[in-house]
């Protein structure tokens, strides 16, 4: 897996030569595994205790969101659609009407967070609330045919740089780059293999960092 996403950061066509252990000049970085993304200066030593933060999946994975989200808002923006409200359309796009509860938790922010998009959703006629057929106390919303419309013109550029990605990757990695970081989702379940107890004891651990600033004003 971490081939794979070392490969994702290979070079681009057009883009500067990113691959691991290779300058800008093609010449072969002396630390294996370093990739000029990392930039240094050559008369500054670096620390022998020093590791490629692109060797952990949390850093590569988050750069690899970030280039995909950036190039997702830029084809939502042109049609006047934010990246959390393509965040729900896409989540909506799967067919199935959801409740407030379930958009929140599917697009991973708060229900409050998911009721203020939502409703600038509803404004925008690009969903539309139903009814819950077996609790009315519920409300739904979905996908109107303004909404699937939108949808479909965003994920066609979508496709097209996912195909673009699969390519450059050449076709044993391209064809199951999707399904591998699926898998390596759910098998995270949230970041401690479904493991509650284990996530419980990480959350009591937690500390905010100590404002110094602060302190020493009072």
């Amino acid at each position: 897996m971490r081939d794979a996403f070392a490969r994702v950061s290979g070079r681009l066509p057009g883009g500067p030569d990113r691959r691991i252990g290779v300058s800008p000049g093609g010449r072969s970085g002396r630390d294996t595994g370093w990739s000029n993304y990392s930039e240094g200066v050559d008369d500054v030593r670096r620390d022998p205790r020093g590791t490629p933060a692109t060797k952990r999946l949390n850093y590569t994975a988050y750069r690899l969101s970030r280039a995909l989200n950036r190039a997702a808002e830029n084809s939502a923006l042109a049609r006047g659609i934010t990246q959390p409200q393509l965040l729900i359309l896409q989540v909506l796009g799967e067919g199935m009407p959801l409740s407030n509860a379930q958009v929140a938790r599917r697009t991973f922010v708060s229900s409050q967070a998911a009721h203020v998009v939502s409703e600038e959703l509803l404004e925008a006629g690009l969903i539309e609330k139903v009814e819950h057929p077996t609790n009315r106390r519920v409300r739904l919303v979905k996908l109107s045919e303004k909404g699937w419309t939108e949808l479909e013109a965003c994920t066609e550029e979508l496709r097209e740089r996912e195909e673009r990605l699969s390519a450059e990757l050449g076709a044993e990695l391209g064809d199951s780059l999707n399904e591998v970081l699926d898998r390596a989702a759910v098998l995270l379940a949230g970041g401690y293999f479904g493991d509650k107890d284990a996530e419980a004891e990480a959350v009591s651990r937690r500390r905010r960092p100590e404002r110094t600033r602060a302190k020493r004003k009072s």
